[in-house]
């Protein structure tokens, strides 16, 4: 006999708990079906192993940077038998005292451990059993993407989930990409003494960021020894003895590159394949990504999706918040529930942090926004020269004449922290001038936030 459910959730990392969760408030019986750990990506692959690694490099950084200040340490070889430990009961430590002990403690919510794919388009199979429910929300996620570069098969090729389980440090690594994951994991393998090579194959690194910010950061990584090179197309890959070897066309040339290991971080591609979709006819893009609605419904009724199975932004907080609209929408069918992600910070760990939330200059203009777009580079905070950390800006972006925060970007220490003040801000359509005019703590990181708002005010006449 099928076990019956209101709710069933294919997935339980942190978008499907964020939906389950809500369900089961409302008193609903809910299942969540995951094939792997709980916790999802961000837990045992993502978030917490790569930013326990990116924040113990700063560290390390840190101690041989402030040679330079006078301070006498001194740092000696990472030592991976404590560090890799460290990262593993970090996971661990989350996995447990965040989503098992809700689990434990949360009635009507329940895991099954077992690959699910759809039968019927209300039934799922996990492992020798049926479920069954009226509603369902298909929560697996992504993994990395992988793409058939002729010789791949040949190597020992990393991505980010491998090379965040390599028992200690590669003496040298190839990082094919140019977006967060490619210079989060990059600046953390090089502080750890690897020598990074970076290859985009766009013409930039960080799109989705300004110019003025992102050739700040590359030269600072550059100046820290890493080898950066875009406009990069790869051809092939070999293995001559122990090295990996990466041919690639770069200006009409063919260039080669070796380094010990090879990294792919290219993006994310979604855990759809052998769900079954096409059978019951939930549509998906060229990309295999799940199309909804602004309600989060998929093209078959009944059937929700929310997370990095559906595409960008592709950030976990994001697909928490996806999840719970799409149930809203599933416990209040009148509701028409709705998620705007101009209001979805993100931000990139590296070292100094960049964060950005709402509109580009760009991107508004296209809206047909009238926009006033402001500048201010680091150095002229004052917190910046107390901490020796002048690399960086903030850029605001406001609409003309009524001064609306429209966008915020910045490359500055602890900007994962501040962008929030900026979401603050955008989403609630506070103005320039009320931004430069609240009283912020002197000297802080986050007065550059108020000071550019001063100037975009000033320059539109709102102060």
């Amino acid at each position: 006999m099928p076990r019956k459910y209101d709710i069933i959730v294919l997935g339980a990392g942190t978008t499907a708990f964020g939906g389950a969760r809500i369900a089961a408030a409302q008193g609903k019986k809910v299942v969540m079906i995951e094939q792997s750990q709980i916790g999802g990506t961000c837990v045992n692959w993502g978030c917490i192993p790569s930013k326990t690694l990116i924040h113990k490099a700063e560290m390390y950084h840190g101690a041989r940077k402030g040679e330079g200040w006078g301070l006498n340490l001194r740092a000696g070889y990472p030592d991976c038998g404590t560090l890799m430990p460290l990262k593993t009961n970090a996971v661990e430590t989350v996995r447990t005292t965040h989503y098992q002990r809700e689990l434990r403690n949360t009635p009507n919510m329940e895991v099954v451990h077992a690959r699910g794919r759809f039968v019927a388009p209300f039934e799922i199979e996990a492992g020798e059993e049926i479920f069954t429910a009226p509603q369902i929300l298909i929560a697996t996620g992504g993994e990395p993407r992988v793409v058939p570069i002729p010789g791949l098969d040949k190597v020992h090729y990393l991505t980010s989930y491998s090379a965040l389980h390599l028992p200690c440090f590669p003496e040298s690594i190839i990082i094919l990409g140019g977006g967060v994951i490619a210079l989060e994991m990059g600046q953390m393998f090089a502080r750890f003494g690897t020598r990074v090579t970076i290859l985009e194959r766009g013409p930039r690194l960080l799109a989705e960021f300004d110019l003025r910010l992102t050739e700040q950061f590359r030269a600072m990584l550059e100046a820290e020894g890493v080898r950066i090179l875009c406009n990069v197309d790869a051809l092939r890959v070999d293995k001559v003895g122990e090295a990996t070897c990466l041919y690639a066309l770069i200006n009409g040339a063919e260039v080669g590159f070796s380094a010990e290991r090879l990294m792919l971080a290219i993006g994310t591609q979604p855990l759809t394949r052998g769900l079954g979709l096409e059978e019951i006819g939930v549509q998906t893009d060229a990309a295999g990504f799940i199309k909804v609605d602004q309600q989060l419904r998929t093209s078959v009724p009944g059937i929700w999706a929310a997370g990095d199975v559906t595409g960008a932004p592709l950030i976990a907080p994001a697909g928490a918040r996806e999840a719970q609209i799409a149930v809203r929408n599933m416990l209040d069918p009148d509701g028409n529930h709705t998620i705007d992600h101009r209001y979805s910070p993100m931000a990139v760990f590296v070292d100094p942090e960049f964060a950005t939330v709402g509109l580009t200059k760009y991107q508004a203009e296209a809206k047909g926004y009238q926009v006033v777009t402001t500048f201010l580079h680091l150095d002229r905070v004052p917190k910046a020269h107390v901490m020796g950390e002048m690399l960086g800006g903030v850029i605001l972006t406001a609409e003309q004449g009524s001064g609306k925060v429209l966008g915020v970007q910045m490359l500055c220490p602890r900007a994962a922290d501040i962008i929030h003040e900026a979401t603050m801000a955008v989403q609630f359509g506070i103005n320039v001038a009320e931004l430069a005019t609240m009283v912020h703590v002197y000297p802080s990181i986050s007065d550059a936030l108020r000071q550019a708002a001063r100037e975009n005010a000033m320059e539109q006449g709102l102060l």
